[in-house]
């Protein structure tokens, strides 16, 4: 096989039995990644298995274009049944850095865990064996130590992932941690926690074979060519602010082999502290929020690397202290009552009080362990009542609200979890738009551009009219496949797909390089690709019917989507977005409509092959894709 390393590991901690299975007969119709990722599941994981049973399995899976060359195909998928979804159900992760490359490099395309060991152990893969070795002494430690003892044990290239103190604990709400600073949420570290899992340790020698390594490295080319396009390493909540000077951006935070511009880098904190730092967990605690502006810098700096060392979700953890202080203002909990010091939120005093107690479950800690929706059971009515609206069990509601991105109104209820990769085309496509009508040449996108940007990659130029409800349906389907297929293939979100750009002649993207570098690396035609993402999707959804899901009524957003009307954009604060042709169209105060929402939701059942009325993928849609199997689940 090109690209595929043709072997899964299968690692039974009941009875420390390791074994392997093909590759090949999951690749040819789901790709890698979270596709094959997801069909295991499916294979595996009964409806009725919770999320801490031993029958759960936690999957680890690459894609064939990781560890190849590739340009940011860096990612690793990790799937399972998550104790963070409300109720517990399937569930996806991905992770960047460097292990899932060090995991093919060592012989495996992916690992599947079942059972519950005994005792502490660690998974030791290295050069086409693995070994489960004893993890007493790693257990109770911080992520980082657990990294450094399996660096002093295995060398230093060696890669790793973990869990710190809060899976252990089995808090709902723990991450996966691995090195280079990459996370996988949904619960995934209190499931390792579970199973007596403390961390998987790899390295290897070998490379996966390419079809065709001279046009990978001219499509390599090309591509650094054509994702020259505005970067946004500053985060979003600091950009623009005061704040930002605060921040140095003195080198790059690649993943392996990749030279592609990230918002991953390497900061420096007022001139003096410097780490890598990533993404949304730089923001999640930021002092002066809290009317702290003589808080030491440190406090600020050390939030990630706290979260990262108790393995703690940074989204979660910022709805939890923002939802901490409305309820202290307001007199709905106090200090007596929590045992934390809510008086100085804000501060690294607080932040350590409060990972501690979640970490170890401690008193209120143990209620916050649970996950905020949860917790909000758990409290008085007015505690609850200060829960904002867009808290979710997963993520955060309303980031990028579908009442200014109408296709987002079909995106966000069609996954288990908010997934802010499947958000982001749109939104930092149109950031790039309004970027450049308030300083004209600043980014090459231009209202032609946008709307040249519509046919190619959303399938109309009706689909670059963002508010409007025509071509949405289309769009939402062209989105959700793309995304599909990039976290099969293992491609990074933050580099694909190349929507725009400074260096192509209309600054329109490439909508097909995906499917051109699928056919250097594997030899397979980029023509399978699409039905490949139909058949995953399909899956995903035949996944969650099997576990619950109500449709059509599930597949509909949250209510204030129809009775709320939008005052502000929590992301860009962009209020402003393109319209039919060369109008501007301001969309403050916008509502969706239902009746319009219900035609195009019908629309979007018409071109996934599913019954208009119910939502449900109709038999001969299954049969055509491969799936026979999957009816009877569904019927």
């Amino acid at each position: 096989m090109y690209g595929w390393m043709g072997k899964i590991l299968l690692v039974n901690l009941n009875d420390l039995e390791i074994k392997t299975i093909p590759t090949q007969p999951y690749a040819e119709r789901y790709i890698g990644g979270r596709g094959i990722a997801s069909r295991i599941y499916w294979e595996t994981v009964a409806p009725e298995t919770r999320a801490f049973d031993p029958e759960n399995r936690l999957i680890f899976m690459s894609g064939p274009l990781v560890a190849t060359g590739t340009q940011a195909a860096t990612r690793l998928s990790v799937v399972g049944k998550s104790p963070m979804t409300f109720p517990e159900g399937y569930c996806y992760g991905n992770m960047g850095g460097f292990f899932g490359a060090e995991l093919k490099k060592a012989g495996f395309d992916g690992v599947v865990i079942e059972g519950r060991a005994t005792t502490p152990v660690y998974l030791w893969i290295h050069n086409n064996e693995a070994e489960l070795r004893d993890a007493s002494s790693l257990w109770g430690q911080g992520a980082y130590r657990t990294g450094e003892i399996l660096q002093q044990a295995h060398g230093e290239k060696v890669r790793f992932v973990t869990t710190g103190v809060a899976g252990e604990k089995r808090v709902r709400t723990a991450v996966i941690f691995g090195s280079h600073e990459s996370a996988s949420s949904c619960g995934f570290g209190a499931v390792m926690g579970s199973k007596n899992l403390k961390a998987l340790a790899v390295m290897g020698s070998g490379k996966p074979s390419v079809a065709d390594p001279v046009k990978l490295k001219e499509l390599n080319r090309y591509t650094i060519k054509i994702s020259n396009r505005i970067g946004s390493p500053i985060p979003p909540l600091m950009e623009g602010t005061k704040y930002e000077s605060l921040l140095d951006v003195i080198g790059k935070g690649n993943c392996y082999q990749c030279g592609v511009e990230c918002i991953r880098s390497l900061y420096r904190y007022g001139k003096r502290l410097e780490g890598y730092r990533k993404c949304q967990s730089m923001e999640y605690y930021m002092p002066w929020q809290f009317s702290r502006e003589d808080e030491p810098l440190e406090t600020f700096f050390k939030a990630p690397v706290l979260a990262n060392d108790y393995s703690i979700d940074t989204w979660e953890l910022r709805s939890i202290i923002e939802w901490l202080y409305a309820c202290y203002q307001s007199g709905a909990l106090t200090e007596q009552e929590t045992g934390l010091p809510l008086s100085r939120i804000g501060t690294g005093e607080f932040l350590e009080k409060l990972l501690h107690s979640i970490a170890y479950r401690e008193g209120f800690g143990d209620i916050l362990a649970e996950g905020l929706v949860r917790a909000g059971e758990k409290v008085s009515d007015k505690a609850r009542a200060m829960l904002n609206y867009n808290v979710a069990p997963i993520g955060i509601h309303d980031i990028f609200p579908p009442r200014i991105y109408v296709a987002h109104a079909l995106l966000y209820p069609m996954e288990p979890r908010v997934h802010h990769n499947i958000l982001h085309e749109m939104p930092l496509t149109t950031g790039a738009w309004a970027l450049n009508q308030h300083q004209p040449g600043a980014t090459p996108v231009t209202t032609e551009a946008f709307h040249g940007i519509a046919k190619a990659f959303w399938g109309s130029d009706e689909a670059g009219d963002v508010s409007s409800y025509e071509g949405k349906a289309l769009a939402a389907v062209k989105i959700q496949n793309r995304t599909y297929l990039k976290e099969s293939l293992g491609l990074c979100d933050f580099a694909w797909p190349n929507t725009n750009s400074f260096n192509t002649p209309d600054h329109v993207g490439d909508p097909d390089l995906e499917a051109k570098i699928f056919t250097a690396v594997t030899g397979i035609a980029g023509e399978e690709l699409e039905p490949a993402a139909e058949r995953i999707f399909n899956l995903q959804r035949a996944i969650m019917l099997r576990e619950g899901r109500r449709v059509p009524e599930d597949d509909f957003p949250p209510e204030y989507n129809f009775t709320e009307p939008l005052q502000s954009n929590p992301a860009f604060g962009i209020l402003t977005v393109p319209g039919p042709g060369e109008e501007v169209v301001d969309v403050t105060g916008n509502t969706l409509d239902r009746d319009k929402f219900t035609n195009m939701l019908k629309e979007y059942y018409r071109l996934r092959g599913w019954d208009e009325e119910t939502g449900l993928p109709r038999a001969e849609t299954l049969s055509a894709l491969g799936l026979d199997d999957l009816v009877p689940a569904l019927q």
